[in-house]
């Protein structure tokens, strides 16, 4: 009968070593998940703080290019575009009537 007691509580002893082991095994397999975790989520960070810095370098040319091309248009802006202030030639009706003909048909050159 004491061997029967000393093999449960052997019994017992073995559980509760196991038990721990398990535990212990459990800890370290969470600690070993979150470090991976967290590398990860460092490397993701990373990434996008480099992603962040290339895009506002992207947007500052952007932004540039926009003023200088804002510039050329103000540089190459006309304020007034009637022709009536371009130095043309006159035409007339003579003139016409030199060059080619006019495109008005005269009646009194048919009789």
């Amino acid at each position: 009968m004491t061997q029967m007691v000393a093999q449960k509580a052997r019994i017992a002893a073995l559980e509760v070593e196991r038990d721990q082991d398990i535990r212990r095994a459990s800890r370290v397999a969470r600690r070993d998940i979150a470090t991976w975790y967290r590398e990860i989520l460092e490397s993701l960070k990373d990434k996008w703080m480099s992603k962040k810095k290339g895009v506002s370098a992207e947007i500052q040319l952007h932004e540039e290019m926009e003023g200088d091309c804002e510039d050329l248009v103000a540089s190459a802006a006309v304020s007034d575009w009637s022709i009536s202030e371009l130095d043309l030639p006159q035409v007339s009706d003579d003139s016409l009537d030199q060059v080619g003909g006019s495109s008005v048909p005269d009646d009194s050159a048919s009789c």
